[in-house]
């Protein structure tokens, strides 16, 4: 049978006052409570502290982020809640915003409202310009409005300027046809008697000068001109008076 001792199996004897060590001094002073309820509100924090700790775990896992280093946890602890949580408000404040800019149909308030731009033409004025007779003496434009003017630097033209001799006849108003290049032009035969045609010339181009619209052109236009001076309408590139047919009753 065995032998009954009383140093716990060790050999040594129990130490004074009870026979357990004694606890290390960091510990600090432990009081045990007589009701262990008295524990309910250390446990719950600690609980609180096991939970907020599982909660970064699992969102470091989630963003692929290394392991928190082990540190005490406790109240003040930073987690990750606020972070995502201003992290979500920013992308839901974003993803707002790019609907409300691309929803189709819907134009933004403080778009302004664009009034429809004036006609250039009528602020064109031409009554400065002058052109000069076969003879070199000078012709004020003034003094031929209405008129229609085409200028025909590099073309001869003849059905054109038959056909506009033709039209301007038909319209039974008092505007005439001046024929304009570099050089005065030389007319051709057999125009419409019921038409004005005259021949000038425009050595420093200031009829095209004058006209935004023909500003470094050289091609074949018409400049039709009102009875003030202004500028009625400019056509490029013209072939036929069907291209400012309309405006043609309006020179009076």
């Amino acid at each position: 049978m065995g032998t009954l001792r009383g140093d716990n199996g060790g050999g040594d004897r129990p130490q004074e006052g009870g026979g357990l060590p004694d606890l290390p001094p960091e510990w600090g002073t432990i009081i045990i409570p007589d009701d262990a309820a008295a524990l309910d509100h250390e446990g719950a924090t600690i609980r609180r502290q096991f939970r907020r700790a599982a909660i970064r775990r699992s969102w470091r896992r989630r963003f692929h982020l290394p392991p928190e280093p082990a540190r005490r946890t406790t109240d003040d602890s930073p987690g990750l809640a606020v972070p995502l949580l201003i992290m979500s408000i920013a992308v839901v404040a974003t993803l707002v915003s790019l609907f409300a800019v691309v929803w189709p149909g819907r134009a933004p308030r403080t778009t302004p409202r664009l009034t429809p731009p004036t006609s250039a033409a009528a602020a064109v004025s031409l009554t400065g310009v002058s052109l000069q007779d076969a003879e070199g003496a000078p012709v004020g434009l003034t003094e031929l409005t209405p008129v229609v003017i085409l200028l025909v630097d590099g073309c001869t033209c003849e059905q054109l300027i038959r056909s506009t001799a033709d039209a301007v006849a038909a319209a039974k108003g008092t505007a005439k046809v001046i024929v304009v290049a570099t050089r005065a032009p030389t007319l051709p035969s057999e125009l419409n008697p019921q038409a004005t045609v005259r021949s000038l010339a425009d050595p420093n181009n200031s009829v095209r000068a004058s006209v935004p619209a023909l500003a470094g052109e050289r091609t074949t236009a018409a400049v039709l001109v009102a009875g003030d001076g202004h500028l009625l309408r400019a056509v490029r590139s013209v072939t036929s008076p069907d291209s400012f047919s309309e405006e043609l009753s309006k020179l009076q």
